[in-house]
């Protein structure tokens, strides 16, 4: 492996960190690196927002679980898609606003793509990501929390900062599970993959001293309920068109 694919191969998602901060140096440089990914015509339709107030990081860190890395971690950061930028610039030219679910899409995914980079710029240097999908846990209060104008919506938190523990590797489904080609597989084919992946999770989980289960269990109880209901009200509360 080249020294680009190691680096992803030794990602973790680290939740203890030390009290050694992240210099803002370090912080611009994985900036510049997030923004290089690719991005949907130039539209460059994201935004990131450091939160350094003691105050907010706590409430934050309660209303995603809590969970107290949010507070503790060397530096943490909220990744939105913006659409504002792009509101002010139709506003100015002295039209009206009118974008589709796409809009809301490519801001979404293009902030993804930048996240990537951020994360994989933070650990190239030595430091440890976690990413927090509990900031959805209540938008509202989050949006109110930061002041968020029309147009800014938060996607997920990231937390980055000097790593507190080595956890292993969580493994991944088989590439070729994944990977199809020309169609998608049949469900017998699907399934079977599946249990196969199973096998190698609970191993995992026994491994490391956990409780012993398999992946399919786990997904079987998350998505047989619906979470986070209001997000689509919210986002479209902030001007994304969900249409």
């Amino acid at each position: 492996m080249n020294p680009t694919i190691e680096l992803i191969h030794e990602h973790r998602s680290i939740r203890k960190y030390t009290d050694d901060a992240v210099p803002h140096a370090h912080i611009l440089e994985a900036m510049r690196a997030g923004q290089m990914a690719a991005t949907s015509s130039a539209v460059q339709p994201y935004c990131v927002i450091r939160v350094t107030d003691d105050e907010k990081r706590q409430r934050i860190a309660d209303l995603s679980g809590p969970q107290q890395k949010v507070r503790d971690c060397g530096a943490f950061f909220v990744i939105c898609a913006d659409l504002r930028k792009h509101m002010l610039i139709v506003d100015r030219a002295g039209e009206d606003y009118n974008a589709s679910l796409e809009a809301f899409l490519v801001g979404t995914i293009d902030a993804s793509l930048f996240a990537q980079n951020f994360t994989l710029a933070f650990e190239s240097l030595g430091y440890g990501t976690c990413y927090i999908g509990g900031i959805r846990n209540d938008l509202p209060l989050l949006d109110r929390l930061l002041n968020l104008p029309e147009g800014v919506c938060p996607l997920y938190g990231l937390c980055v900062g000097v790593p507190d523990e080595s956890p292993s590797s969580r493994p991944r489904l088989d590439a070729e599970a994944m990977l199809f080609e020309n169609t998608y597989p049949t469900d017998d084919e699907t399934l079977a993959a599946i249990d196969r992946y199973d096998e190698v999770y609970t191993k995992y989980l026994t491994d490391r001293g956990a409780q012993p289960s398999t992946w399919s269990a786990a997904i079987a109880k998350k998505f047989s309920y619906a979470s986070r209901s209001g997000l689509g009200d919210y986002y479209a509360s902030k001007g994304a068109n969900l249409c």
